[in-house]
């Protein structure tokens, strides 16, 4: 698979817009826009990478869910 520099530059800014404009867990809203769900940048961003066939990087934790109140609920060990 041949990647081209060019290729590489556009990636690289889609990650950087897909981090930036995730949509929260607990307010369903842009985090940097502030709008309902996704934004034209992460839609933008989405679709340089399908242009790409390429996956974005994953980070843990970016939706930050534990704004939701999640809490760990005791599970029983007998089955």
């Amino acid at each position: 698979m041949t990647v081209y520099a060019s290729e590489r530059v556009q990636t690289a800014a889609a990650q950087q817009a897909l981090d930036e404009h995730i949509t929260l867990t607990a307010t369903g809203r842009c985090r940097t826009c502030d709008i309902p769900g996704a934004c034209l940048w992460w839609e933008a961003a989405t679709a340089a990478f399908a242009q790409a066939r390429r996956l974005p990087r994953r980070t843990s934790g970016l939706t930050r869910p534990d704004l939701v109140g999640v809490r760990r609920v005791a599970v029983s060990s007998r089955t």
